[in-house]
């Protein structure tokens, strides 16, 4: 499942920006996202949680997956492999 990380207060990427800029890190355990965004802390957060959000839709956690068990037929595979030593 996806989650928030981080997010950090972080120097201006346009500098002619008034607003205070942030970077946050969205990750699982097999994957991490880096975004940056400007905007207040809550602004941020808040559009960090949809990302997660989303994200968790797209992507559902894999559950374990149940073996399948296989019913064999021995009197069949008996036949078959009686079948090969004849040859």
């Amino acid at each position: 499942m996806y989650e928030i990380k981080m997010i950090e207060s972080i120097e201006p990427l346009n500098s002619k920006s008034r607003q205070p800029w942030f970077r946050y890190t969205l990750g699982n355990e097999r994957n991490t996202i880096t975004g940056y965004r400007p905007g207040s802390k809550e602004d941020v957060h808040r559009f960090a949680r949809e990302c997660v959000a989303s994200l968790n839709r797209k992507y559902p956690p894999v559950k374990a997956r149940k073996l399948n068990r296989v019913r064999i037929n021995v009197s069949y595979l008996s036949l078959i492999t009686r079948g090969m030593h004849r040859e």
